[in-house]
């Protein structure tokens, strides 16, 4: 979205004529992922500050964390695994 927004406001700001271009916004998946603090690399660098954390208490960590969040799921069964749900255009 950022990319598309901002080259529609640069043209609209010059005046070159354009076509308006539907796109999805993806602006809740890179939050997902890199918001600070919240984000999932956040809070993998959290985990990567104590010794004793593994790939399965980062996993609960972001199950606990995100468990309501419309693009984390966590696959049936899975101790460590999770799917962001997107859409790449």
């Amino acid at each position: 979205q950022h990319v598309f927004k901002m080259e529609q406001e640069e043209y609209t700001k010059e005046g070159i004529n354009w076509s308006y271009i539907e796109f999805v916004d993806n602006q809740d998946i890179l939050d997902l992922i890199e918001k600070k603090p919240g984000g999932i690399i956040a809070l993998l660098d959290e985990a990567c500050m104590f010794p004793r954390s593994t790939h399965e208490t980062f996993a609960q960590k972001l199950y606990q964390t995100y468990k309501n969040h419309k693009r984390f799921t966590k696959p049936k069964l899975a101790r460590s695994d999770f799917t962001i749900c997107h859409y790449a255009g």
